[in-house]
């Protein structure tokens, strides 16, 4: 008997990439959100893709983009949302910290309460690719608008991200939006986010500005736990991700090739005639074959490493290094899509050309990067409503009444806690001197309370029931309510990966044992990590 690993979610992380789109708006207790400046959606699909594996679904009251292709890619993804072409700054246009404009207590009427509040505003003004505006840009007003947004709504949590450039604005946006969501009782605070090792396959860096309502849970720890989503992979490749696709036959527009110049053709079939990489200086255009450090531009794909960051100059082999590492041609939308973490489930139909399709594409929010954190943060701040069912029964939102009394009494006996498993394991651990906390939360963004703590020595210990979370020999599935049962355990599941996570990131070691297995040999294997875990400190 050994304690389980943290599993690879690689393949979990595949599947989405692959499957069909999932009912998100069919499931119980739906998460709120708002997206401004939402583009064709990407942050909220990586929202509510994080509440369908913590077994919750998704209501989207309002998204708001300018731009008309991005708000019919949106609502063609999301159905059941309200979307609206429009301008953020007209429906949030109160000043920063002034009461609600009328306008704006009539939308906030209108919306509810919301649990989270989402956005990309314009990224253009602060982009080093701008050369001529560079960070001193009107577009770089609009930033504020999420933290005006904010005050107006009252979300749990805000999300605002942008390329990391936005840092230097020569009116210090970043610092104005963080003191109005402070001014606004928000605990507020920013980083630079890697994506490669949240699970993104390429090499792209992200601002982010977290904004949590509810008092104890600091955002600086919320980012302290960011670490690999895959810790048996912390780089995930080019092949990972496009591979399947390369014979791919689709007349789809996302799947059309891009169309090169001869003379581009060229410089392809010359890579792979030398199996090159990286196109020397003399066969380049003249204006660059003079010093620079742009190696990437009119490169080849690697299938072993992640791509370069993906931009909406993809289909260019001008534009960066975007050349398919099989194949002489550059890479397509849909192959983009991929890098971008955008499942194959998305439509894309309503971009009528391919210019627009690849805007949409390479100005996407990997949703991971939202998914990411609203794993974390979902549990602790958007809790369930409480309804009563038709039986009397008081049930989460969503949850079906039991489907008889006898049904009911053996759901209400069931200890959440302090179960006749840990009881045995406490008893076998005291009988063996160890020391340990009951019932605590080391980290924040856990979903779950861990059963017992050794902090000294960063060790976590659950003991899980053979039910609830899944065990392969004993896990049986209801039949009545069967398939709210199977996402509720499933959730369980996939709660049970992030916590471990969550955990492994801070630097502890997780020891997880069912219910079933017997509680000396758990004890011992306990006490072994406590000796090599203290043996490892005491030789530092």
């Amino acid at each position: 008997m050994t304690a389980r690993a943290l599993h690879c979610t690689c393949a979990e992380d595949a599947k989405f990439l692959r499957s069909r789109r999932p009912a998100y708006e069919d499931l119980p207790q739906r998460v709120r959100v708002v997206d401004l400046f939402a583009g064709g959606g990407g942050l909220t699909l990586g929202i509510a893709e994080a509440a369908r594996r913590l077994g919750r679904g998704v209501d989207v009251r309002l998204a708001v983009d300018s731009d008309a292709d991005a708000v019919q890619v949106f609502q063609a993804n999301f159905p059941h949302a309200y979307v609206v072409r429009g301008f953020v700054e007209e429906w949030f246009n109160g000043r920063l910290g002034s009461k609600p404009t009328q306008h704006e207590r009539e939308i906030a009427g209108s919306l509810g309460t919301i649990d989270v509040l989402l956005g990309g505003p314009p990224c253009q003004g602060h982009s080093n690719l701008n050369n001529h505006t560079r960070r001193d840009d009107e577009r770089n007003g609009l930033y504020a608008r999420m933290a005006r947004a904010a005050e107006v709504l009252r979300p749990a949590f805000a999300l605002v991200e942008n390329v990391p450039t936005v840092q230097h604005d020569v009116e210090d946006i970043v610092e104005v939006t963080m003191k109005a969501f402070r001014n606004a009782e928000y605990d507020v605070a920013d980083t630079v986010v890697d994506l490669l090792p949240l699970g993104v396959p390429q090499r792209r860096r992200r601002h982010v500005i977290l904004a949590i309502a509810r008092p104890g849970i600091d955002p600086r720890q919320v980012f302290d736990t960011f670490g690999l989503r895959c810790a048996l992979h912390p780089q995930r490749s080019v092949r990972w991700a496009i591979e399947d696709l390369i014979d791919l036959d689709s007349t789809a527009l996302i799947d059309a090739r891009g169309i090169s110049s001869q003379e581009n053709q060229r410089r392809m079939r010359w890579l792979f005639r030398h199996d090159r990489y990286d196109l020397p200086n003399r066969l380049r255009p003249f204006c660059h074959q003079s010093d620079h450090s742009y190696r990437s531009m009119y490169g080849r794909l690697r299938w072993d490493e992640p791509a370069q960051t993906v931009t909406t100059g993809f289909g260019s082999m001008g534009q960066g290094r975007y050349v398919h590492p099989g194949v002489p041609r550059t890479i397509t939308a849909h192959e983009a899509a991929r890098l971008q973490m955008l499942p194959d489930f998305l439509d894309f139909g309503e971009a009528r050309t391919r210019s627009a399709i690849a805007r949409l594409v390479g100005n996407a929010v990997p949703p991971l990067l939202s998914m990411r954190i609203a794993e974390l943060l979902l549990p602790l701040v958007a809790k369930p409503h409480q309804v009563n069912s038709k039986g009397g029964h008081r049930t989460r939102a969503g949850t079906p009444p039991p489907s008889s009394e006898d049904v009911a009494r053996r759901m209400r006996a069931t200890r959440q806690s302090d179960t006749a498993a840990e009881q045995r394991l406490r008893r076998a651990m005291d009988e063996a001197g160890l020391k340990y906390e009951v019932d605590v939360s080391p980290v924040p963004g856990l979903r779950s309370r861990v059963d017992f703590a050794f902090s000294a020595e960063r060790i976590a210990v659950y003991v899980d029931g053979c039910f609830w979370h899944g065990c392969p020999k004993h896990a049986t599935w209801p039949k009545a309510n069967a398939e709210w049962w199977r996402e509720k355990l499933t959730a369980n599941q996939r709660r049970d990966v992030a916590a471990t996570r969550a955990l492994e990131s801070a630097g502890w070691r997780v020891l997880r044992f069912w219910a079933h297995e017997q509680a000396d040999a758990s004890a011992e294997i306990i006490g072994k990590a406590i000796r090599e875990r203290t043996s490892a400190r005491v030789g530092t």
